[in-house]
C-alpha cells in the first residue's frame, strides 16, 4: 500500500482508519496518480518533472494526508479530511492542459500536410486548365492547316506561341509561390520537431542529457574509439548522503543540490566534445571522448574540489556538497554497457572507502586504485553513515 495506518487509538488528531474496501480504493487512486505522473511529458509551460512531483504530492495527501492545510486541521483538533475534490480538480485541469497542448501540436502537423495537399491540388487544377487552353489553341491551328489558308495558319501559330508563353510564365509564378508556402510550413515544422527532439534528450530538472541520450552516446563512443585510436574515459559521480539531504532539508533543497551539481559539472567540462548527463537520481556521468587516464584523474580531482566549495543556504541550515567518483577508461572489448558497469563498480569502491574520493577502475574491473582528494572535506550539514542507494 502507498499509505500506512497510524498506531494507537483514533482521536481528533489522527486519521480515521479506512476499511478494507477503502484501503483498496485509496491504493487505486494513489497508483493512478503515480502512473499518471510517471507518464507525464513536457508541455509549453509545465515540465514532466513538475507534473510527477505534483502527482506524488497528491498521492501522499490522499493516502496519509500532509501539507499545511492538513497539518493545521489536525493541530486544531478538526476531523481528518482527504481532499478528493482537490485531486479531482488538479487531475482534470492537467489533463485538459495536456489535451490542448497535444491538439495544438497535431494541428501544426495537420496544417503542414494540408498546405502540401492544397499545393498539389492547385497545381494539378491549374495545369489541367492550362492544358485545355493549349489544346484548344492547337485545335485551331490544325483547322487552319486543313483549310490551307496561309494567313490563318500564321495567325493561329502566333496565337499558340502567345498561349504557351503565358501558360509557362503563369505556371512558373504559381510554382514559386507554392514552393515558398511549402518551404515556410516545412521550416516551422522542422523547428518544432527539433525542439521536441532536444527536449526528449534532456533531463527536465538539470537540463543535462538524460539516460536515453547517454546510452546512445556511450555506444557510439565505444564503437568509434577503436577505429579512431582514441582513449575515452567515463566519470560516474554520486552526490554523497543525498537521501539524508532530502529527508533533512526537503525535496526542493534536494532539487537545488542536483541543479548546482549539474552546473558545477558543466563548468568543469566546457569542451564541446565532453558529454555531461544525469544518469538518474543523484548520479551523473561525464564522458571524456579522448583523454589519458592521468589527465582524467586530474579533472576528477578538480571536480571534487570545485563541488566541495558549493554551499546552499536553506531555512534549516547550510548544505555543503561532496561527491564520490568512479573513473574508467575504455578497454579493449568494452561495450558501452560494460564500460559503464566498470565505472559504476569503481564508484561503489569510492563510497565504501568513505566517500568524497575518486576510485579508478583499471582494464581489469577488480583492479581499482584510489585517489585521495586535494583536501579532506567532511560535510558540515550531512551526517556520515553507510552509502544511500
Amino acid at each position: 500500500m502507498f499509505w500506512k495506518k497510524a498506531n494507537g487509538t483514533s482521536g481528533p488528531e489522527s486519521a480515521p482508519q479506512p476499511s478494507n474496501g477503502e484501503d483498496a480504493a485509496l491504493d487505486a487512486i494513489a497508483s493512478l496518480l503515480k502512473a499518471f505522473g510517471e507518464s507525464a511529458f513536457d508541455t509549453d509551460n509545465v515540465s514532466a518533472y513538475e507534473t510527477r512531483a505534483e502527482c506524488d504530492g497528491w498521492a501522499q495527501k490522499i493516502t496519509v494526508g500532509g501539507g499545511k492545510s492538513g497539518d493545521s486541521e489536525q493541530s486544531a483538533g478538526k476531523p481528518f479530511k482527504r481532499d478528493f475534490a482537490g485531486v479531482r480538480r488538479y487531475f482534470t485541469a492537467q489533463r485538459s492542459h495536456e489535451r490542448e497542448f497535444v491538439g495544438r501540436s497535431l494541428g501544426n502537423l495537420r496544417e503542414a500536410v494540408h498546405a502540401f495537399a492544397r499545393c498539389l491540388t492547385t497545381t494539378v487544377g491549374e495545369d489541367r486548365a492550362a492544358d485545355e487552353r493549349v489544346g484548344a489553341q492547337l485545335g485551331k491551328l490544325v483547322g487552319a492547316f486543313q483549310s490551307n489558308d496561309s494567313e490563318a495558319i500564321r495567325s493561329e501559330a502566333e496565337g499558340i506561341v502567345v498561349v504557351v508563353q503565358e501558360v509557362m510564365a503563369k505556371r512558373s509564378e504559381s510554382q514559386k509561390r507554392m514552393l515558398s508556402e511549402l518551404s515556410e510550413k516545412i521550416t516551422d515544422l522542422r523547428d518544432e520537431l527539433q525542439e521536441v527532439r532536444e527536449k526528449a534528450a534532456l533531463d527536465p530538472l538539470t537540463q543535462l542529457f538524460n539516460r536515453a541520450a547517454l546510452d546512445a552516446h556511450l555506444d557510439r563512443v565505444a564503437d568509434l574509439a577503436f577505429l579512431l585510436s582514441s582513449s575515452p574515459c567515463i566519470l560516474m559521480i554520486d552526490v554523497d548522503h543525498f537521501k539524508k539531504c532530502n529527508d533533512t532539508y526537503g525535496h526542493p533543497a534536494g532539487d537545488e543540490v542536483l541543479r548546482r551539481v549539474a552546473d558545477g559539472l558543466v563548468r568543469n567540462f566546457l569542451r564541446r566534445e565532453d558529454f555531461v548527463a544525469r544518469y538518474g537520481g543523484e548520479e551523473f556521468v561525464v564522458v571524456i571522448p579522448d583523454s589519458s587516464l592521468h589527465n582524467a584523474e586530474l579533472r576528477a580531482e578538480r571536480v571534487l574540489q570545485s563541488l566541495s566549495e558549493i554551499e546552499i543556504e536553506t531555512g534549516k541550515g547550510k548544505i555543503q556538497i561532496t561527491v564520490s567518483i568512479g573513473l574508467a577508461s575504455l578497454s579493449s572489448g568494452d561495450t558501452g554497457s560494460s564500460w559503464l558497469s566498470r565505472a559504476d563498480a569503481a564508484l561503489y569502491e569510492a563510497k565504501d572507502a568513505g566517500r568524497n574520493c575518486v576510485r579508478v577502475a583499471r582494464a581489469n574491473a577488480s583492479a581499482v586504485a584510489s585517489i585521495v582528494p586535494p583536501r579532506s572535506i567532511v560535510p558540515r550539514s550531512l551526517p556520515a553513515g553507510r552509502p544511500n542507494t
